[in-house]
């Protein structure tokens, strides 16, 4: 059976109509759109108010500058008018004292000389001439280094407190060689175990003299360092 169309109802005839009808009614659309306003409230107005203080003239200070210091006024020397005598006129002799003279005349003024040269007495770090350990037996600097830390050595007893606990370790010693060569002020630098920083510093103090050091040629006091090893086997 042959189906038949009725060409009233063909709507291939109108497609094109029916497409410019679309192109129009989009175009309407978009242009819509476009021309459409959104509605904005009214913005409030804001006043500002002028400061009056903003008006006023702020006045240019100035910093006053501190006076200078007034110096004491010099105070002249009042001078004593001299009369001269007649030799007619007896005139009485004046015993004229030192103020500065001391009145125990049995004060020995080397002994003065003496303590001054004390209290001016700084060990130097450096000198030109290092001192020399045990000079008797080292002829140079080198030499008493080495034989000052095997006598030290030589000359350590473990205390047995430290050897009981097993306490070990190094103490680091230091101590002023006078202008004579015998030790003094001996202080551990880092004290640690009270029983090894003892031994260590008996040790020093009963060291052998030292050839003192030179600093032009003169005899000076300087500071020496060392250590001791405290070692349990």
């Amino acid at each position: 059976m042959e189906v038949k169309k009725n060409p009233n109802y063909d709507l291939e005839k109108k497609r094109g109509l029916f497409l410019q009808i679309g192109f129009l009614v989009s175009l309407l659309v978009v242009l819509m759109a476009f021309e459409y306003e959104t509605p904005v409230e009214k913005i409030a107005d804001l006043e500002f108010e002028i400061l009056d203080e903003m008006d006023e003239v702020i006045p240019i200070t100035v910093q006053d500058k501190p006076k200078p210091k007034e110096l004491p006024k010099f105070k002249p020397i009042e001078l004593t008018t001299i009369i001269l005598a007649d030799d007619e006129e007896d005139v009485v002799d004046l015993d004229l004292t030192d103020s500065d003279a001391f009145e125990d005349d049995s004060y020995d003024i080397a002994d003065v000389t003496e303590e001054i040269e004390e209290v001016e007495d700084v060990p130097f770090v450096r000198v030109e001439q290092m001192p020399i350990f045990n000079p008797k037996k080292n002829k140079t600097y080198d030499e008493g280094v080495r034989d000052l830390f095997v006598t030290m050595q030589k000359m350590t007893k473990y205390p047995v407190v430290a050897m009981e606990n097993g306490i070990e370790g190094k103490v680091f010693v230091r101590f002023v060689v006078t202008k004579t060569g015998k030790v003094d002020n001996v202080e551990v630098m880092r004290k640690g175990d009270p029983a090894l920083d003892n031994e260590a510093i008996r040790v020093v103090r009963n060291l052998p003299n030292f050839k003192p050091g030179m600093q032009r040629n003169k005899p000076v006091s300087v500071w020496f360092s060392g250590y001791i090893s405290f070692v349990l086997q």
